[in-house]
């Protein structure tokens, strides 16, 4: 993205805020924050008057006026601390508002339905969603703050001390071989054409940061998901004996930051050695400028300072981009994640919306037709040309180990998008269990009730449903957060999925390999125990064991393009 329309997509995100329900106070809090900046451009303008006054005091070694300038930079300075401390506390609080409400519409977004699933299995799809969101949208709004707020500032910064200057310039004539010429707003113009110098050169050196900014938070984000998922599986990496494997790929990914790294630093470098000395030599440019002036007699003590001092804050004023530059290369890489990651919620959230469906029909919960389940890449796996399950049904769906029944599940659990034909699934009182049971953080009894409100059931049929799945030992501990994703085993994780299901009585209940861990008497046992609790659920089980057969109403052994 150029520059322009970078501007133009921080514009789209941060707008909505401020015409949301929270406007008033979001638009109350932003004019305390520039009342606070502008506070900060008077303190300014009147400390700059002050230092005429003080040094000619200095000048004329005038003793009482030198004690009453110190009273007076006494007040300016409670003004600059005020203001200081005061627009820090309305931005911070600003900021916190903001943040929340941007992270609740991005999460809004990105959780509604599947979305955040599809968005990540789709080609072309983002990277890292959980530094976008915790991350990005952070930085974003500091960023914006600081580059909006500052710019403004400046500006207020730039009228104000383009009239001192102005004045100044018109009263002190320039002496130039021996003539005296009153050249109107002289200090000006060379404070401006000094910092569009800057800026040019600035920009030529700097512009390939954006780009390389981009790229380092997306290695520093591939670095962050790679230790996280370490953490995540340490039992298996532990038990294959992988950690040399895993703190290779760790190491080959923190390479890849490394070699960005530096090649961020060689650019700052060249960016920071002008910036600085333009910095550096511009605090005392306008001192040697006007030297002849004062050494000639023409200008006071108290005027040559005064002057130099408005010449550099109108030089700071028009150098802003300069001293932002690097700011500005940051929130344009921001910006584009941000984008990006919007636009890939936008595109996955209409592919949910043009999802086929087939007409509901009050007898048949679950109805697929010419359904034809393909792979991301396009090659079909799975085809039923007819399936209608009935209400109360149960049907067993079997068939050969990687012939499709896990994407099967997932385009009737409704969050695979590379389907066609139609398909209907009856939303109400659904409930969908995959091989890999999913545990929330926090309490066992939030566990049993999720994707509910732990309030769903009283702590009597948690503790039966625990019971009568061989799990009563726990039953006493329904309060308890001890990280049961890592506490239990597997088997363990699917005998509390499906108390899960027994506790919330779902209406259509959808089985992905669910009991596989288990013995096979066990995973029988299991699936009679839900048909013996659930007996007017509609239920679709996908398994490949052949006993399970007995237990439902009908089976369907499917093949690649299998019709039914």
């Amino acid at each position: 993205m150029d520059l322009k329309t970078n501007i133009r997509e921080a514009w789209r995100i941060a707008l909505p805020y401020f015409r949301s329900e929270e406007r008033y106070a979001a638009c109350g809090l932003l004019a305390c924050v520039v009342a606070g900046q502008l506070a900060l451009v008077a303190m300014a303008v009147a400390e700059n008057y002050w230092r005429n006054a003080f040094f000619q005091t200095l000048q004329e070694k005038n003793w009482p006026g030198f004690l009453q300038q110190f009273l007076v930079y006494v007040a300016i300075g409670v003004g600059f601390v005020l203001a200081t401390v005061y627009q820090r506390y309305f931005t911070q609080w600003l900021t916190i508002r903001w943040r929340h409400w941007l992270t609740t519409r991005y999460l809004d977004r990105w959780l509604d339905g599947p979305v955040h699933y599809r968005a990540m299995i789709v080609p072309g799809s983002i990277d890292n969603p959980d530094q976008r969101i915790a991350e990005d949208i952070r930085q974003f709004i500091d960023t914006t703050l600081s580059l909006t707020v500052g710019l403004l500032g400046e500006i207020a910064r730039l009228f104000s001390f383009v009239a001192v200057l102005w004045t100044l310039s018109d009263l002190i004539p320039v002496h130039l071989f021996g003539q005296s010429y009153v050249i109107s707003g002289y200090l000006v113009w060379a404070a401006l054409i000094y910092a569009v110098v800057g800026t040019a050169i600035t920009h030529w050196i700097g512009r390939s940061l954006i780009p390389l900014d981009f790229e380092q938070e997306r290695r520093e984000a591939d670095f962050r998901f790679a230790l996280v998922r370490l953490r995540e599986n340490a039992e298996a990496v532990a038990l294959l004996r992988g950690e040399a494997s895993e703190k290779q790929e760790l190491l080959s990914r923190f390479r890849a930051i490394m070699r960005n790294w530096f090649r961020l630093m060689a650019r700052q470098q060249w960016v920071g050695l002008f910036t600085g000395a333009y910095r550096r030599f511009s605090l005392y440019f306008p001192y040697f400028a006007m030297a002849p002036l004062y050494f000639g007699g023409s200008m006071q003590l108290g005027a040559f300072m005064q002057s130099g001092s408005a010449f550099n804050q109108v030089r700071d004023a028009f150098s802003y981009f300069i001293s932002s530059y690097l700011k500005i290369a940051e929130l344009s890489a921001v910006v584009q994640r941000l984008s990006q990651f919007g636009a890939a919620i936008e595109t996955t959230g209409m592919e949910s919306l043009s999802s086929p469906r087939a007409p509901i029909s009050s007898s048949s919960p679950v109805i697929a037709c010419q359904l034809v389940v393909s792979a991301p890449d396009g090659t079909s796996i799975v085809r039923l040309d007819k399936l209608a399950v009935t209400r109360g049904e149960a049907v067993l769906i079997t068939g050969a180990s990687g012939i499709g029944k896990t994407s099967l599940f997932r385009a009737l659990g409704g969050i695979w998008p590379f389907t066609t034909g139609d398909l209907f699934v009856e939303d109400a009182a659904y409930l969908s269990l995959p091989q890999r049971a999913y545990f929330p953080l926090g309490s066992l009894k939030r566990a049993l009730a999720y994707p509910r409100e732990v309030t769903v059931a009283n702590d009597v049929e948690c503790q039966d449903v625990l019971s009568v799945v061989g799990l009563g030992a726990l039953a006493d501990r329904l309060d308890a957060s001890d990280g049961w994703d890592k506490v239990l085993s597997e088997g363990e994780k699917q005998r509390l999925s499906i108390a899960r299901a027994l506790l919330l009585r779902p209406a259509v209940l959808l089985l992905d390999e669910a009991t596989a861990s288990l013995d096979e008497d066990s995973e029988i046992a299991l699936h009679r125990l839900v048909r013996e609790r659930l007996p007017s659920a509609t239920i679709l089980a996908i398994s490949h064991r052949e006993k399970l057969t007995a237990i439902y109403d009908r089976t369907i052994r499917i093949g690649p393009l299998h019709s039914s």
